[in-house]
């Protein structure tokens, strides 16, 4: 049997993923709680995508920020100065990623970790009311925070992302997922992508279905490479302005992207507060390069609690900037004051005591 071609693997992939009935607007209860079949839909399927989440002008705030940032970024891996010879003022944020397959290839942008510090509209936008009504939803009102970024993947040349599982500490021996079918039991949280671009079957990431359930590195198996057209994946497919949430639990990856079509989105995430107090594993995120280095740690409860505060200042910084809009009201436990002023915001980028210090890796 001759191999599908690329046009018609994606073209099946977005047959498939427009098939699962797990996209819409946000859709919430009089409680202020998503509705239940939009709840089962994610447990069921691993990931949903949330049409419509922002308005234009979010947009252009976001976006406009993002490309002088861009625009500034080092010429190399651990360079200090942009294209322009000027200073790259936040370099040390960038992950710049080489081609394997043209070592002469200059390395590219793939991400940008930790943007509160650097980014303000990225601060605003996880007080966004739908999303933090989607977090309340799915782990309750104490909903903790994980971990943020700017994943960009070039026109033309974007370098893939492998297959991977992000959970590492709730399975059983076995590799079969502790969260269960409700949503009750340990979970690994969940990964939330907001498109600041097209994210199409060319350019976005893949997702299988239904992989949540399993772990696959259990007895020594193996994320398969990305090279690999994995049947049933789908693309989550985003317009500007909408919101995937993709289970952390999911086989997921990126092919190359060889479209003319940019992807630039924001990650935020968040996690069940009691499959974070307590949790033993190797935290990747907490720090400025996420994966450069790795630790063992058990999250106490002051731990969690000094990154939470970061939700109610951003709800702060969002209520000041927008103070026609009704903020949402988080109801959850933190440590430290939840008002966004200069202050705050020299603390929670004080050399050696960053808010990403204190990242949550489940």
């Amino acid at each position: 049997m001759t191999e599908a071609t690329w046009e018609e693997y994606a073209a099946a992939g977005v047959a498939s993923a427009n098939s699962l009935g797990n996209r819409g607007p946000v859709r919430l209860d009089n409680d202020g709680h998503l509705l239940p079949e939009i709840l089962d839909a994610y447990r069921r399927i691993g990931f949903y995508v949330f049409t419509g989440v922002l308005d234009d002008e979010e947009l252009r705030e976001l976006t406009g920020e993002f490309d002088a940032l861009l625009d500034n970024a080092p010429t190399a891996s651990g360079g200090d100065t942009d294209q322009h010879g000027r200073p790259s003022l936040f370099g040390g944020y960038f992950t710049m990623m080489e081609d394997e397959d043209d070592p002469d290839a200059p390395a590219r942008v793939y991400l940008l970790s930790h943007p509160f510090i650097y980014m303000e509209s990225t601060l605003r936008l996880y007080a966004h009311p739908k999303i933090l009504a989607i977090a309340e939803s799915l782990y309750g009102p104490d909903f903790v925070p994980f971990h943020e970024a700017i994943f960009y993947k070039a026109p033309h040349d974007g370098l893939p992302t492998r297959w991977h599982q992000d959970g590492r500490t709730h399975w059983t021996d076995e590799g079969v997922s502790l969260e269960q079918p409700d949503g009750s039991g340990m979970c690994h949280g969940y990964n939330m992508s907001v498109a600041l671009s097209h994210c199409t079957a060319d350019n976005c990431l893949w997702v299988v279905p239904g992989s949540h359930r399993n772990w696959l590195k259990a007895d020594g198996g193996r994320f398969p490479p990305i090279t690999e057209r994995l049947p049933d994946a789908v693309p989550v497919l985003l317009a500007p302005g909408d919101c995937g949430i993709v289970s952390r639990s999911s086989l997921h990856g990126s092919y190359p992207n060889r479209s003319a079509e940019r992807r630039v989105t924001v990650l935020l995430g968040f996690h069940h507060r009691d499959s974070a107090i307590g949790a033993s594993t190797t935290n990747v995120h907490a720090f400025k390069i996420p994966g450069a280095e790795t630790k063992k740690i058990t999250y106490t409860e002051d731990y969690v609690l000094r990154r939470t505060r970061m939700i109610p200042l951003a709800i702060d910084a969002r209520r000041q900037h927008r103070p026609d809009e009704i903020p949402f009201r988080y109801q959850g436990s933190f440590i430290g004051d939840s008002k966004w002023n200069e202050s705050t915001r020299a603390e929670i980028s004080r050399d050696g005591d960053e808010y990403w210090q204190r990242d949550i890796t489940l």
